[in-house]
């Protein structure tokens, strides 16, 4: 059969695999995944029939992510041979490159015991045990399989992902990937494994690609904790738990303690403003693209009018400068902290802060011109400053406050639930899909648009954000537990829209795949000012 491969035509037998015809191309090992009709493919898969084919190396996200799961398996599998099958590891979220999991047991590892790990992964990986991918298509047996992992009562959720589905085995042991693994063991080169209480970090110390979200701090970690213990209480710690509480009718009443909960967390933390003793002075906001920046300031600003504050808002929108610097596509750089005045942001805050009247800029992004406001403004006794933005975290921008008259806020969608004991939720994928769903209304942007800016927008957050989120003195978690089954709702009939000939289509196809794993909520059970209303319209704030 002919198969086209970056511009070249080949001839290759019926019954080859994409590692076949990855080694006739002669492209290399670094080649790990094959894009063919928009789904992604490890090398040990059949090629299902003519066509063209695009590859993605080991350095490329996809390829980093291929890592992850092989680690993971891996991981398990030195479990399950140690432990005879009587343990095993749970996946619960990702910090920074690393994964953080725990024993099934719940019991809490020292550093002997991931020694003792350590070395038998380094074994199994020296004696060469082969990785085996199977499909479920061809093979009815395995559904058995993709129950006990996914959960039972999910026939339905599993027919709609066979297609989607991987099931390797290494061995006798068995697991379900919703994503390809990297062809064999010997491409995981480093690695480690330490304590981290209550469980552990998987660390992938040769990633050249990641997030660079939710490093390894501690207070991370227990904005992790706080929402996963939350979601156990509620019986909601994975997705076919959601599912079944969406089944049971039970949306409205998850709905209602989610929104809860952040409010009372809104509270908290205007009470911690307000009480703080000395005054806090100034507050800096920031958080990545779509973690909900805008809903959560006016929801603060609510709770601060309970505490009888009335902050003054600064947006740092307002103070680009009027000709910012010009990127590589020979496009206005809005993302650069020199795309900012700040001579003139410190000027403006610096007169506020003692007392000063000043006059504050609104930055016309029609005309691409600065306007001034025709009435100053000058603080009043306990009045704070809130601050949000891009940059709001860098300290080059805020460095002539002190630092205990100054709270640093990080934003960010901290997703607590996962899809099964392996398979978690990417944060980056929730604010991705929020995003798609916002621009298609508020900016009437297509989904190809927002696909093909967002490795641009992820590049700028890990230039301009991460490498400052561990001066925040609050990490928000602005994730709420029944968002993914209403952004379903809207998000898939947009995705669909991306054509097979876009460069975007097979990240489309992968977007619909995971979203297809939720039961559906209806979007007119969402508050009116639930921070969620930001993403789908309709919000009403004051």
């Amino acid at each position: 059969m002919k198969m086209i491969s970056q511009g070249t035509t080949v001839r290759i037998a019926r019954g080859s695999t994409f590692g076949m015809l990855r080694d006739t191309l002669n492209l290399g090992r670094d080649k790990v995944l094959a894009e063919y009709n928009g789904e992604l493919f490890g090398m040990g898969r059949e090629i299902p029939d003519a066509g063209e084919v695009r590859w993605w190396s080991i350095h490329s996200k996809y390829g980093f992510q291929a890592y992850q799961r092989t680690l993971v398996l891996l991981l398990d599998y030195a479990i399950y041979r140690m432990h005879n099958k009587k343990l095993g590891v749970e996946v619960k979220h990702s910090m920074g490159s690393s994964l953080y999991c725990e024993f099934t047991d719940k019991h809490v590892p020292l550093k002997k015991e991931m020694a003792d790990i350590t070395r038998e992964m380094h074994q199994i990986i020296q004696e060469k045990v082969p990785l085996t991918e199977h499909v479920v298509a061809k093979e009815p047996e395995l559904e058995k399989l993709a129950l006990s992992v996914f959960g039972k009562d999910q026939q339905k959720k599993i027919n709609k992902i066979k297609k989607s589905m991987h099931v390797y085995s290494c061995g006798t042991c068995y697991d379900c990937f919703l994503g390809a693994l990297l062809p064999d063991f010997s491409y995981i080169k480093e690695f480690s494994l330490s304590p981290y209480a209550p469980g552990f970090l998987l660390h992938c110390h040769n990633a050249k690609t990641g997030t660079g979200e939710k490093e390894g701090e501690a207070m991370y970690a227990r904005v992790f904790l706080e929402a996963q213990e939350w979601g156990e209480r509620i019986g909601c710690k994975n997705v076919w738990e959601l599912n079944h509480a969406i089944e049971e009718g039970k949306a409205f009443r998850l709905i209602s303690i989610a929104e809860a909960l952040q409010e009372k967390k809104l509270a908290w933390l205007a009470d911690s403003i307000a009480f703080s003793r000395p005054g806090i002075r100034m507050v800096c906001m920031a958080g990545p693209s779509s973690s909900g920046k805008t809903t959560f300031m006016n929801r603060l600003i609510v709770q601060l009018w309970v505490n009888g504050i009335k902050p003054v808002t600064i947006s740092l929108d307002d103070y680009y400068r009027e000709h910012p610097p010009v990127s590589s596509g020979n496009k206005e750089n809005y993302e650069n902290l020199d795309a900012l005045d700040v001579p003139l942001f410190q000027r403006v805050i610096s007169g506020l802060l003692e007392g000063r009247a000043m006059r504050i800029p609104h930055f016309n992004f029609k005309t691409g011109k600065r306007e001034w406001s025709a009435q100053e403004v000058k603080l009043e006794d306990k009045q704070p400053v809130l601050v949000e933005g891009l940059h709001a975290l860098n300290p080059e921008l805020t460095n002539f406050v002190p630092g205990y008259q100054c709270m640093h806020i990080f934003l960010s969608a901290l997703t607590q639930l996962s899809i099964d004991r392996h398979n978690r939720i990417s944060t980056s994928d929730t604010r991705l899909v929020r995003r798609i769903v916002r621009d298609s209304w508020a900016r009437n942007n297509t989904p190809d648009d927002t696909l093909s800016a967002w490795a641009n927008v992820q590049q700028g957050e890990r230039k301009n954000i991460f490498p400052f989120q561990g001066r925040a003195d609050v990490v928000f978690n602005t994730a709420l537990i029944y968002e993914l089954p209403v952004l379903r709702t809207m998000a898939i009939p947009l995705l669909k829209k991306v054509k097979p000939e876009s460069p975007n289509y097979g990240e489309a196809r992968r977007l619909i795949d995971f979203l297809h794993l939720f039961d559906t909520i209806d979007c007119s059970l969402v508050p009116d000012r639930s921070l969620l209303r930001e993403f789908i319209g309709g919000g009403k704030l004051v």
